[in-house]
């Protein structure tokens, strides 16, 4: 529950910062994706990797 919360927390930052940078609603979508997603499946990835 934990990874998941700083996964949504994380990707809602990203999300903020990156509309602001850019206001381009499909960017900001994706980039708030992928910070989540690879927060919540990142110890999976690392397993793989290491």
């Amino acid at each position: 529950m934990a990874r998941f919360t700083a996964g949504l927390l994380l990707g809602a930052s990203a999300s903020g910062i990156a509309y602001a940078v850019g206001a381009s609603p499909l960017w900001t979508f994706l980039i708030g994706l992928v910070v989540a997603v690879l927060v919540w499946f990142g110890e999976f990835i690392l397993d793989d990797l290491l």
